[in-house]
């Protein structure tokens, strides 16, 4: 059951203190996920103290891990665009449930990544000589986003989306190769198959999956694409695209900040040779 749930069926056996607080965030659940603990007070009239009490009594170990709860049950929901949007939804409400779903989403990811795994990962992308990103069907252009962003910092980088070119890059790659694989299941018998020709020639296998699926087990190192909030096999992915895509940006930025100083000079004259292809 999730938090959402919960708090609906507890509210008739709530306090009159804890009532309060649980139509507050009834009234708008998006917004509970982003609240501090005096506005949430002072909107349901209570003490501070009370909330904390509040969550104590749903589960929670504190307001903090009330919000995360809270973010997963909406991002969860959300994510099914059958029960996100309505048949007969103006262009208003679709827009506004999107963002809602997308930022329920990001907020329950930072909670679900781990910097030292993150870490780790721009680690082992810095001392690559050559990076190679492998994605399938909307994995696909996730991977050329992610070539896109992490070319420019130096370091040789190519992304694969056909599954033989993919075999074959893995068969080439050797110890100084790490392969960022971005899977949504884990589960894609193809994408498992190439990971494991990976690590027989020994490169460094990076992959943004389900943990402890097929895929995760095989790689050196596996960050969460956060796919338990979202089925994949039924909808075109939504909300995880926007949680790897934003995972994406954090290694391209650890990755900018551990080459130092020097590499703002190479990003500027990469910025600047395309000054003349624009008009004035």
């Amino acid at each position: 059951m999730t938090i959402l749930s919960q708090l609906k069926q507890t509210l008739p056996s709530l306090s009159k203190a804890e009532s309060r607080i649980a139509k507050v965030i009834l009234q708008n659940p998006e917004a509970s996920v982003n609240i501090t603990t005096a506005d949430l007070a002072r909107l349901s009239e209570v003490s501070d103290p009370m909330v904390s009490r509040f969550c104590r009594t749903l589960g929670c170990s504190s307001f903090p891990d009330f919000k995360v709860q809270m973010a997963k049950s909406l991002a969860s929901k959300a994510s099914f665009i059958s029960e996100a949007v309505s048949a007969g939804d103006n262009a208003a409400s679709y827009i506004e449930k999107r963002i809602n779903a997308n930022q329920a989403a990001l907020e329950y990811i930072r909670h679900k990544l781990d910097p030292y795994i993150i870490e780790k990962a721009v680690d082992a992308l810095q001392h690559s000589q050559q990076i190679e990103v492998f994605g399938m069907g909307g994995g696909a252009a996730i991977a050329k986003d992610a070539q896109h962003k992490l070319f420019r910092l130096g370091i040789p980088t190519v992304s694969y989306e056909d599954h033989l070119m993919q075999r074959m890059a893995a068969a080439g790659a050797n110890k100084n190769t790490t392969i960022l694989m971005i899977s949504f299941t884990g589960r894609t018998q193809a994408m498992i198959e190439i990971a494991a020709i990976a690590k027989d020639n020994n490169a460094t296998v990076i992959a943004i999956t389900r943990p402890n699926s097929p895929l995760s087990e095989l790689a050196d190192i596996t960050i969460t694409s956060g796919d338990e909030l979202e089925d994949t096999t039924i909808y075109v992915p939504m909300t995880i695209r926007i949680i790897i895509l934003t995972i994406i940006d954090i290694l391209a930025t650890g990755l900018a900040l551990s080459l130092g100083p020097g590499i703002d000079e190479r990003l500027t004259k990469i910025k600047h040779s395309l000054d003349s292809t624009k008009l004035s």
